[in-house]
């Protein structure tokens, strides 16, 4: 059966036969909950495979094809559960190894979702995508070199796989390794044209290359772009407001970046550069209200607390500006404490 994972949804091939053919009594059964499933209805497909392992236990995949539904619901934990419980009936199943080791992934627990894998793989060759999640696992372990190194090999296996050569790109960009980085955007778009996540990235690389001007018009080409997609994105409103911010042009920026809140609400980020765009204007009820939203939603945000901090400061509010300040040391003085190392 064929495997494609992907780290924000999963999408599977349905026309290849099962792993244990249903028994005569099961075909009806089955075939209603894999006809749910082929047409998106998941929660109903999760329980009519349901029933079918209950009715029928052990004849047929029913609980691989639950645990792909329930994926693609996003429900986590139960895929999970019902994964571990077929595993203990097929142990040399790499198909359910290799979605356990994803489900893992998206769970946020990257070393057993790595041990996972490496089990899968010693039963069945891994894919592009599977790969392309090993070295997502070690993004998450903050392990770039390693991360660098899977996500080459899955590009390797698939050239044409475009998430996976996303990915490399924002592994070289944190080890600021930018010409790499953006060789590997450059091949998103030539995959994928007018790709407004990989264009938004080229811009980051031009904005730490210092090449301003460069970087705002990659900017607006992303948001030039995405204005025809069906999902548009925050992130080119923010980068180019948040730049022009860092340039002294305030005003422009503020147009930008009240954009991008209205996108993305819940973007700590968004909140706190047009924040910060209000003081410079001098908005400061503006900027105290942006500032607050900030902190609300990342609590542990050292920048928003200083920030807000500042505001409090200027409205002459000086009692709350040294809770800000005394919560923004508490906060730089815990980011500076040497992190536990995870054995994996």
């Amino acid at each position: 059966m064929m495997r494609t994972l992907s780290s924000a949804v999963l999408f599977l091939a349905v026309t290849a036969p099962a792993q244990t053919a249903p028994l005569p009594s099961a075909n009806s059964a089955y075939a209603q909950a894999l006809k749910e499933f082929q047409a998106g209805n998941y929660a109903s497909a999760v329980d009519l495979f349901g029933d079918v392992e209950a009715a029928f236990p052990g004849t047929t995949d029913s609980s691989l094809y639950q645990a792909r539904a329930l994926i693609h619901l996003q429900e986590f934990i139960r895929a999970e559960m019902v994964l571990r419980g077929y595993i203990r009936g097929h142990r040399d199943s790499s198909d359910a190894l290799y979605l356990l080791g994803f489900v893992l992934h998206r769970r946020n627990r990257p070393a057993e979702s790595l041990e996972t894998y490496t089990h899968a793989a010693a039963i069945t060759a891994p894919t592009s995508d599977d790969l392309k999640v090993v070295g997502l696992n070690y993004v998450l372990l903050d392990d770039y070199t390693d991360a660098i190194k899977w996500l080459n090999k899955s590009v390797e296996l698939q050239p044409t796989n475009k998430d996976a050569w996303y990915y490399l790109g924002r592994a070289y960009y944190s080890k600021a390794q930018l010409p790499e980085a953006r060789t590997a955007f450059e091949k998103v778009l030539e995959l994928h044209p007018q790709d407004t996540k990989a264009q938004t990235n080229i811009g980051l690389i031009l904005e730490t290359s210092g090449r301003t001007d460069a970087a705002m018009e990659a900017y607006r080409t992303a948001i030039a772009w995405q204005e025809k997609g069906a999902e548009p994105s925050e992130q080119p409103y923010v980068n180019l407001g948040n730049l022009l911010l860092e340039q002294g042009h305030a005003q422009e920026g503020i147009a930008a970046l009240e954009k991008a809140v209205a996108m993305a609400p819940r973007n700590a980020f968004c909140h706190l550069k047009l924040g910060m765009a209000y003081r410079q204007l001098g908005r400061l009820d503006d900027s105290e209200e942006q500032l607050t939203q900030a902190t609300t939603l990342e609590p542990e945000n050292a920048t928003a607390h200083y920030q807000l901090g500042r505001v409090y400061k200027d409205k002459h509010f000086l009692d709350k500006a040294q809770v800000e300040f005394e919560r923004t040391e508490e906060l730089q003085k815990r980011a500076s404490q040497p992190k536990k190392t995870a054995d994996h």
